[in-house]
C-alpha cells in the first residue's frame, strides 16, 4: 500500500514539473484595424504571464503586473465586457483580475499597458507613445 502511495506521489510530482514549463498562449488584436498585435504567454502552473506587444513597428515585452480582483465592474466595462456576461454552466462567475505593467523595447522605449484577465481571456489597453490608446482583445476563431 505504501509503495502505491509513493508511486502516485512520484507521478504527481513529475506531472507538476512537466506542467511548470507549459504556458497557454493567446493572440490579441484590436477590435477594428490591424495596426497592433500582442501575445500573452500565461504559465499553466506557476509564474506571471509574459506579454509582447507589437505597435508602430516596435516590439515591447515584459511580464504582467501583480493582478488584483476587480470588484466594481468598472474596469470590465472599460475593457469592453458586456455587463450581462455570464457563463451558463458555471454557478459562480469567475473573477476579473486587473493590473498595469510597463513593457520595454530593445531600444529602451517603454509602453504602459493596463491588462484585464477573465479566466483564459486577456485584454490589454496600451497608451501609444504618440498619444491615444490601443485596445487589444483575444482573437476569436
Amino acid at each position: 500500500m505504501k509503495s502505491v502511495a509513493a508511486g502516485n506521489t512520484l507521478v504527481l510530482g513529475v506531472m507538476i514539473l512537466a506542467l511548470t514549463g507549459c504556458a497557454q498562449t493567446s493572440l490579441l488584436k484590436p477590435a477594428s484595424g490591424n495596426g497592433a498585435s500582442a501575445t500573452v504567454e500565461n504559465p499553466i502552473v506557476l509564474g506571471r504571464a509574459r506579454l509582447a506587444v507589437v505597435l508602430d513597428g516596435k516590439t515591447y515585452t515584459g511580464v504582467a503586473g501583480e493582478s488584483r480582483k476587480e470588484a466594481t465592474g468598472e474596469q470590465a466595462l472599460r475593457f469592453g465586457w458586456n455587463p450581462e456576461h455570464k457563463h451558463r454552466w458555471i454557478r459562480q462567475e469567475m473573477a476579473f483580475l486587473f493590473s498595469s505593467t510597463v513593457l520595454a523595447a530593445t531600444d529602451g522605449a517603454t509602453l504602459t499597458c493596463d491588462h484585464l484577465q477573465h479566466g483564459d481571456d486577456w485584454r490589454l489597453r496600451c497608451k501609444r507613445p504618440s498619444g491615444g490608446e490601443v485596445a487589444l482583445q483575444r482573437v476569436r476563431e
